[in-house]
């Protein structure tokens, strides 16, 4: 059995538990079934949501602080014991070298990272951006190794990006019979610093509300979701959708998204939507060079601070009216993204953890 550990709530969103459970589908699809490790009830209730009528995965409640995950191990060895785990993939900003440590006698281990601030003694490696070249990973893992004693297997770029199925298996179809542009607007599970209600008014003072239709797709943890009801009877062009299960096909019929620097981002590149796209957390600094640098996407700014929002708001105006106008510039964005990837990372990842089992 294999064994994932993420959380989800409405601090960090659902991007570590989403891409998890698309590597677990398929992990289930291999012949083996998963057991999630979570903190707490909250992160637990969206595991199922979100892995709903799938059979083989199961979820467990370590009733622990996922800030705090040295104080879990004792419960969560428990339990990898007991459950006879043979692959653990931990995905958490909050993990340490002693975490894994102190695992990782029992089964081999896989992390899932972003960041490469430090090297972990951990079986397998997964850093699936564009940018992880910058961070050096051969010299940080020089060394390391995990379970098996053998040296740490680096899974590296974007061939390693989990995205679901519905992006690398093209069923959709796109719409060409559309009055007026379509503008996809998201800011993954949550919204933070409400851009979906923003970007909404500064399109209306823009004047994008008449020549768009907008499809404003509300996470699960969106929490002013009567703002953006409201917003949309005032204005027939609007349209909220939430429970999205078919993104990739709703992609695949818009000329454009804008969207916070997150796994959406990887998203619309693998069916070619050109992004304006928002910083929401210091990590994303990275993605913001690399995506900027594929000439698909542009970047809008940092919406952190207040000053820094509104700025955005302006720059993701200012960027879609451009697209809007400018009829070859859509087109060229959209070659820009083509190849890549694939879209197939959760295929590759469910294989490697399975080469441990």
């Amino acid at each position: 059995m294999i064994g994932i550990r993420a959380d989800a709530n409405r601090i960090i969103a659902t991007g570590h538990v989403m891409r998890c459970i698309t590597i677990a589908k398929e992990i289930v699809k291999q012949g083996e079934s998963v057991t999630f490790f979570v903190a707490d009830e909250e992160s637990g209730e969206l595991v199922e949501l979100y892995a709903k009528g799938v059979s083989g995965i199961e979820t467990v409640i370590l009733g622990s602080n996922w800030q705090d995950m040295e104080k879990e191990i004792p419960a969560l060895r428990h339990e990898l014991e007991e459950r006879k785990i043979t692959a653990l993939l931990v995905d958490s900003y909050q993990v340490t070298v002693r975490y894994f440590e102190e695992l990782k006698d029992i089964c081999a281990l896989a992390y899932m990272d972003d960041l490469g601030k430090e090297p972990y003694p951990v079986d397998i490696l997964i850093n699936y951006s564009g940018y992880y070249e910058m961070l050096d990973y051969d010299r940080l893992y020089k060394g390391q190794s995990g379970h098996n004693g053998k040296p740490t297997e680096l899974l590296l770029g974007l061939s390693y990006a989990p995205l679901r199925e519905q992006f690398y298996q093209k069923d959709g179809h796109a719409d060409s019979e559309k009055d007026k542009p379509a503008i996809l607007l998201a800011s993954g599970g949550a919204d933070m610093y409400r851009m979906l209600s923003g970007v909404l008014k500064a399109f209306e003072e823009h004047g994008i509300t008449d020549q768009a239709c907008i499809k404003v797709v509300a996470g699960s943890m969106v929490g002013n979701l009567d703002e953006l009801e409201s917003f949309s009877a005032k204005h027939e062009s609007v349209e909220i959708l939430k429970n999205v299960d078919h993104m990739a096909e709703l992609m695949r019929n818009c000329d454009m998204a804008v969207a916070a620097a997150g796994t959406m981002l990887t998203e619309c590149a693998a069916v070619g939507l050109p992004v304006v796209f928002y910083q929401v957390a210091d990590n994303q600094k990275f993605n913001v060079s690399f995506w900027q640098g594929t000439g698909g996407m542009s970047f809008a700014g940092d919406v952190t601070e207040e000053g820094k929002r509104d700025m955005a708001l302006q720059n993701i105006c200012r960027e879609v009216k451009c697209l809007l106008t400018d009829k070859e510039k859509i087109p060229a964005m959209k070659r820009a993204l083509a190849d890549v990837t694939d879209g197939r990372g959760a295929v590759r990842i469910a294989k490697a953890l399975l080469t441990k089992n």
